[in-house]
């Protein structure tokens, strides 16, 4: 790995403009080219630059084109500015051609209204108590990217053999080497990069025999809700499934909680199939 630093490094922008922010998409944080959650989290960082509230609500992504490893930049706009509640766009722009569009509500740390909840997970396991990934599976080569969070599997990849299963990945996930991030917009989007990278992942274990796949994957949109504050959350874990896949579409799932079982946040995506490279 040419360059080891935490997430707020990573994620770290220059501001060039009023509302104009400039980073590098870097390669040692790449997949098949700049990942997806890694610049929906520059935007959402942008976003949080900008805005009038503290707290990230909600996000919804559309990715236009595909990157390279070099400058972009990040324009913001306020849409929508009330006493409750902000509405930013924030387009990731390269050579004057936008990557990456995104519409961001923003709101205060505590509002008034309604309180229940019918979504924590009871019974879930320490994740100190489970083996890691490279200890359950030491056969498999880890690429660098995988190597930016601690991973402890509860159900992991396919290994070579398994019958299929249920399109869904579980688990606990912590970054290194610093696990939270102080600034909120931060520290919610290391749930964009999980929830992004292992949405495609989830099908593995229904094509167990096809790795690597014939297919890339890449994101038409995404559309995330943050239900709850993350920085307490050193551990995350992670339900992620690719529930169909046909006509040339993948839609995936997922949710993070923390290591309690309390919801922190819900995602949806829907990608387009394409053959690998050399297929």
């Amino acid at each position: 790995m040419s360059r080891i630093d935490d997430f707020e490094q990573a994620t770290r922008l220059e501001r060039v403009g009023e509302t104009v922010w400039t980073a590098p998409l870097r390669e040692d944080w790449a997949l098949w080219g700049p990942a997806g959650g890694y610049i929906s989290a520059l935007a959402l960082r942008a976003a949080g630059e900008a805005a009038a509230f503290p707290r990230p609500v909600s996000m919804t992504c559309h990715f236009l084109r595909p990157g390279k490893f070099a400058a972009a930049e990040l324009h913001v706009e306020s849409l929508r500015a009330g006493r409750r509640s902000e509405l930013l766009r924030v387009d990731l722009r390269q050579e004057g051609k936008s990557l990456l569009t995104c519409s961001v509500w923003t709101m205060p740390d505590s509002m008034p209204g309604l309180v229940h909840d019918a979504t924590r997970l009871e019974g879930l396991p320490d994740p100190e108590t489970l083996p890691a990934h490279d200890v359950l599976d030491p056969a498999q080569t880890t690429p660098p990217f995988f190597r930016r969070f601690d991973q402890r599997p509860l159900k992991g990849m396919p290994r070579v053999g398994e019958a299929s299963r249920d399109p869904e990945l579980t688990g606990f996930y912590r970054f290194t080497p610093t696990a939270t991030a102080s600034d909120p917009f931060v520290d919610a989007a290391r749930i964009l990069l999980l929830l992004d990278t292992f949405g495609w992942l989830a099908q593995y274990p229904a094509h167990p025999e096809e790795d690597p796949s014939p297919w890339v994957a890449p994101n038409i949109d995404y559309h995330y809700r943050f239900h709850r504050p993350t920085r307490h959350a050193e551990w995350l874990h992670m339900r992620v499934r690719a529930p169909i896949a046909e006509g040339g579409l993948m839609a995936t799932d997922g949710e993070i909680r923390d290591a309690e079982g309390y919801l922190l946040a819900t995602g949806a995506s829907q990608l387009m199939c394409l053959p690998r490279a050399g297929q």
